[in-house]
């Protein structure tokens, strides 16, 4: 299924840079993950990780924002695409043009796999999210609602997760911003 789902996605194995190139320009395809997708193919969260899949180095795994997209909270991948390994695995962290690397605490109850991808859960994503200082308040709101709806997760669920995280940085940042998400809900 896997090879099947990625099969559907071009590369330069495919078609030559400049060929990809026109083709997106000409709006027959547009990038996803670092490969093309063809415009009238709907876009469904396996395909999303067949192309997250192939830039995936051993023992990682999708996060934050990049994982939101995954679980089909954000209609456009994330400009950097956002991925870790478990804290004592041996890697380097890694920031570049299109993606960042790092390492972090997680149990594997806090992963799954979409379309054969390791992948945070929903519930752990969205407490990544909420956590996330990098991002406006409203802006982590919106994403973590979008990704509730997407997901099924509550604010009761995501509220037990944070609980659950032992020593978080920016614990009261998240707690504020996941009491804005559950008043909202309450809307």
């Amino acid at each position: 299924m896997h090879t099947r789902t990625a099969s559907l996605l071009l590369g330069p194995t495919e078609l030559s840079v400049a060929e990809l190139s026109a083709a997106s320009l000409d709006g027959e395809v547009y990038p996803i993950a670092g490969r093309y997708c063809p415009v009238d193919l709907p876009v469904f969260p396996s395909l999303r990780a067949a192309g997250l899949l192939a830039l995936l180095p051993e023992h990682a795994f999708v996060e934050r924002l990049s994982a939101a997209w995954l679980h089909g909270a954000l209609e456009r991948q994330p400009v950097h695409t956002q991925i870790a390994v478990p804290a004592g695995v041996a890697a380097r962290s890694h920031r570049g043009r299109t993606l960042t690397l790092r390492q972090v605490a997680v149990s594997p109850a806090e992963l799954t796999l979409v379309g054969g991808c390791p992948v945070t859960t929903p519930e752990r994503t969205l407490v990544d999210v909420l956590l996330d200082g990098a991002l406006g308040d409203t802006e982590a709101v919106a994403v973590a609602a979008a990704l509730a709806a997407a997901t099924a997760v509550s604010p009761a669920a995501a509220h037990g997760a944070l609980r659950s995280r032992r020593s978080v940085p920016n614990r009261a940042l998240a707690e504020r911003r996941l009491s804005d998400l559950t008043e909202a809900s309450r809307r």
